[in-house]
């Protein structure tokens, strides 16, 4: 055993010999490309050559805050950021033989994160930041490391948006997710949960700028007839229950969920791992279509989750005030496409059946009725100056460590826009 492994072995005593083995030979695999194309495919622009380098060498402590020095949210995003449409997809080891397994090297650097101490504000500019999900958590932090206090505003009792509300617990732990929350908090970050904001400009009488980041918390409306029985449940209401362990009434179940992207699939693996006896996803397109990760997809076939492409759903049946069952229609793609660049499906006539069904979850897509009248700017501005923006309010469904990307970038426009105001 050499003086490396002894290294890596006594910073890392949580993980195996095999383990430690493998992430000694997976990170010297890494080619340390000149402009590496996996560096330019992260939204968070994690120097991942050096980081890897660092592991190589036995340098766990500094290959973990090259990480978090780039991302806010690094234990979160090792452990569910899509890696194969972002870094991994564009490792040039992948050209010769096999991928970098960045995100699990990344996953390991963070778990053994050391000591980080805190950070205090050393401006009088002040800014308010209305949600308290990874786009708000980041921009929070890089404002804090510029010495600018900030007060996040978060309407529910929680902190950390999608990740520690709907995402699955068997993807992503409470453990993990508290790794990176504690990690905000050593910035002196002031939380004001269970607070909602209804006019971002009134903030103004206290603070020098503000962040709009309250994701998307609207599910979007089937209009399916009878989808107003209390056996229809959003696919947002349905994950939160499901994250808290709270969906007893699920069990034995029948359930059928629309939908057919990443979060449809999220609930179909989640409704199986809490107990339901079957669950049918209904996706009125093909395989082909299906805008979704693999590893989303593999979740939910190893849990036996059934999915009947080319199906939509005609209506919700209903005895006596309960759902017993969903009507249903076969569909074809035609050679129309949609503004995704998808082909459009239409029904064929005739071949309707129905599915028996307990419970039907709804999950076609999420949207926000928050302050419309305010418009996003791609430069992380908005119609009103001194409020900013960014994460899935401001561009829409995205992933976490796109809104990652945004709340750094907004932290930077906030900091030029202060800097200009001479506060």
């Amino acid at each position: 055993m050499n003086m490396i492994q002894k290294n890596l072995i006594k910073k890392s005593a949580k993980l195996d010999i095999a383990d430690l083995k493998w992430i000694l030979h997976e990170s010297s695999n890494c080619l340390s490309c000149f402009e590496p194309p996996c560096q330019q495919n992260c939204p968070a622009e994690i120097p991942i050559p050096e980081f890897i380098r660092s592991l190589q060498s036995g340098n766990v402590g500094y290959a973990a805050k090259i990480i978090r020095d780039a991302n806010p949210l690094a234990a979160i995003c090792g452990a569910v950021c899509p890696e194969e449409v972002f870094c991994q997809s564009q490792c040039t080891r992948g050209k010769m033989d096999n991928p970098i397994r960045i995100r699990e090297l990344h996953s390991f650097a963070t778990s053994q994160e050391g000591y980080i101490p805190p950070v205090s504000a050393s401006s009088d500019a002040k800014v308010a930041i209305i949600g308290a999900g990874p786009a708000g958590l980041a921009c929070a932090t890089k404002l804090a490391e510029k010495g600018i206090k900030s007060v996040v505003y978060e309407k529910s009792k929680r902190i950390g948006g999608v990740p520690s509300s709907s995402i699955p617990e068997f993807r992503l732990s409470d453990e993990i997710i508290s790794l990176d929350i504690e990690y905000t908090k050593r910035f002196g970050i002031e939380f004001r949960l269970n607070t909602k904001i209804d006019d971002p400009e009134e903030l103004f009488d206290e603070f020098d700028a503000i962040f709009i980041a309250t994701g998307l918390a609207q599910p979007v409306e089937t209009q399916i007839p009878n989808s107003n029985l209390s056996q229809v449940i959003p696919s947002l209401d349905f994950l939160e229950k499901a994250r808290a362990s709270n969906i007893n009434e699920i069990k034995t179940k029948r359930v059928v969920i629309v939908g057919g992207g990443n979060v449809s699939l999220d609930v179909a693996a989640s409704a199986m791992e809490h107990g339901a006896s079957e669950v049918i996803l209904l996706y009125r397109r093909g395989l082909a279509e299906m805008r979704v990760w693999q590893s989303e997809l593999d979740a939910a076939f190893k849990r036996s989750v059934v999915i009947s492409y080319l199906t939509a759903p005609v209506r919700y049946i209903e005895e006596s005030g309960r759902l017993t069952g969903v009507e249903c229609i076969r569909t074809r793609l035609t050679s129309e496409r949609d503004t995704s660049g998808r082909r459009k499906p239409e029904s064929i006539p005739g071949t309707e059946f129905v599915i028996p069904a307990d419970i039907v979850i709804e999950a076609i897509g999420l949207n926000s009725d928050y302050k419309r009248e305010i418009t996003a700017f791609p430069d992380y501005t908005t119609s009103i100056q001194g409020i900013f923006s960014g994460g899935d309010w401001a561009k829409g469904e995205g992933t976490i460590v796109e809104a990652v990307r945004d709340g750094k970038s907004a932290a930077e426009a906030i900091c030029n826009y202060l800097r200009v105001k001479k506060i």
